[in-house]
């Protein structure tokens, strides 16, 4: 998890646990369902002027540079010839950028992709990174209509290498099949490697933002395995043993290679190439097993991750491990509820009120400890004044207090610590989730992944929602504010309103929306349907 993520679930979690106490003093009875913090980036474009490179030691007998096109409907890619079938082009039909352009998941930095590899029986190591030749003499393939394949072959001290790529409609995955003429013969120990080199290229307008999610993994006894970049140098993590696939993703989108049965063992390599994290992986085989496999390029949509039933779902984002399951209810609900309702802002409202519903039991619980601590603040007052030079007198007293009202100063943390698995799963969907990238609500929020910028003044966006949501949370803290509040209370209410703002201000629409309806719920709630304070406050018992 990167460092950002992990300080904005931490501030989650601390918001959660001591929020009761700032309200109770600036309003002991408010209910705050904000989360995260996370730091705020600037759009800025940066492009990589290296890459990662590896050695290339088979250059003998090239065949002429060649590119075939395919196209099936959601992608238009062009298969190169270089390294028997490297994807030298990449593009996605349903998905733009920024600019309205396809969404290109190959750039020049990672041409150096399905490259296969080993050591010879003389201890060299092999790239066959030079020129196949292409059985099929075409220079296009349209696949809308049914399955069509291509093979690539070579050769290697007269020994024949093959590698066939399978295509199929409507699909992000391709088959490839390896063959290899007594292997044996060249090969040794009948060990090789199929690597990807140079990672994924960034596809957002906020290129740091998009960072933040680029990772390379590989699935050893279902774990992922990876490594962290470093600057300066690659950071290599090496493993052997039942590997289930290979992967490299961005925030939205993910290159991964499955075995149709389970690898050897794999390398992860990671490294920063100015501010870019850029990935590569291998997978280690033997020439023994199938040498099937299936790639996919494309989005990190959890169901069609989930049907490879090899675990390779794990890279969509749902939040920690240990909230995972409740992630997957709250993305297929969203999805579900896409299906009826075509427009996922209007699903976003829908889905706000069902976890304001939800949650409704845990607020007025919440809401009643922090009535009751409210009622008990002046007689709390008189006990530190009257034995403000007996700490332990005053603690006594105060228990006391607390018994005889019935009253629990840690009232309110419980039902608010229950809530953080959704809080914390809400978040990492909302700001991941690729249904809602590109998705429209109305008017100028015409992306719910990104802030809803307004226009810019002077190069400063204006930001609609996240004025809404601080509103409604400055709304609601003054209902519930108390009345003999001093200035010092009021000005922290203030502070931490402000705070807010600043912290939503640059987080995706989609999310700005879920806390402003839940927060407008909040006060409709706290309006019209919770009970009123006491008029009088019991005393304490004499004894």
């Amino acid at each position: 998890m990167d460092r950002q993520s992990l300080l904005a679930f931490l501030l989650i979690g601390l918001i959660i646990v001591f929020y009761p106490w700032y309200m109770s003093i600036v309003a002991p009875t408010a209910l705050n369902e904000q989360v995260a913090n996370i730091e705020q980036y600037q759009d800025e474009t940066i492009t990589p002027t290296t890459t990662i490179k590896q050695p290339s030691s088979f250059k003998k007998g090239d065949s002429p540079l060649k590119t075939v096109r395919v196209t099936n409907g959601l992608y238009d890619l062009e298969l190169s010839n270089k390294s028997g079938g490297s994807f030298s082009k990449y593009q996605l039909f349903n998905y733009v950028d920024h600019e309205d352009r396809l969404v290109s998941l190959i750039s020049t930095d990672n041409t150096n992709n399905m490259v296969l590899s080993f050591i010879s029986i003389d201890g060299d190591k092999i790239i066959l990174d030079n020129n196949w030749n292409l059985k099929e003499n075409i220079s296009s393939l349209n696949v809308e209509r049914g399955k069509q394949a291509l093979t690539f072959y070579t050769t290697h001290l007269g020994q024949e290498i093959t590698k066939t790529y399978t295509f199929y409609p409507d699909s992000y995955s391709i088959d490839v099949d390896i063959s290899f003429s007594s292997p044996s013969k060249f090969i040794s120990r009948n060990q090789y490697s199929l690597s990807w080199s140079g990672g994924l290229p960034p596809t957002e307008k906020n290129v740091k933002n998009d960072y933040m999610f680029f990772e390379g993994y590989a699935s050893l006894g279902g774990e992922r395995m990876g490594s962290k970049p470093k600057k300066g140098k690659p950071s290599t993590e090496t493993q052997k043993g039942s590997t289930l696939w290979s992967a490299i993703k961005t925030k939205y989108f993910i290159a991964a290679i499955v075995p149709a049965e389970p690898a050897i063992g794999a390398t992860v390599t990671s490294e920063l190439v100015g501010q870019m994290p850029v990935y590569n992986t291998e997978l280690l085989l033997s020439t023994n097993s199938s040498n099937a496999f299936t790639s996919y390029i494309g989005p990190l949509n959890y169901e069609s991750l989930r049907a490879f039933n090899v675990g390779l779902e794990k890279n969509v984002d749902l939040g920690w491990a240990l909230f995972r399951p409740i992630g997957q209810v709250i993305s297929w609900l969203l999805t579900k509820m896409h299906a009826i309702i075509p427009n996922y802002g209007l699903v976003v409202i829908l889905f706000a009120v069902l976890i304001k519903l939800l949650l409704n039991p845990l607020t007025v619980k919440t809401f009643e400890s922090s009535r009751k601590m409210q009622e008990l603040a002046p007689q709390i007052q008189k006990l530190k004044e009257k034995y403000k030079n007996d700490p332990q007198k005053m603690s006594r007293a105060q228990m006391e207090l607390y018994r005889n009202s019935g009253a629990n100063p840690m009232g309110g943390c419980l039902p608010m610590l229950i809530q953080m698995p959704i809080l914390v799963s809400v978040f990492s969907i909302f700001r991941s989730k690729i249904e809602f990238r590109g998705a429209p609500f109305f008017g100028w929020i015409s992306d719910l992944s990104v802030p809803d910028t307004l226009v810019e003044v002077a190069g400063f966006p204006i930001n609609i929602l996240p004025v809404l949501m601080g509103s409604t949370m400055f709304i609601q803290q003054k209902m519930m504010a108390a009345p003999n509040a001093d200035a010092n209370q009021k000005t922290m209410m203030y502070v931490m309103n402000v705070f807010f703002l600043f912290l939503f201000y640059s987080f995706p629409s989609g999310l700005n929306l879920y806390y402003f309806v839940f927060n407008l719920l909040s006060i409709i709630q706290q309006k019209y349907f919770m009970p009123k304070p006491a008029v009088a406050v019991a005393g304490t018992s004499k004894k």
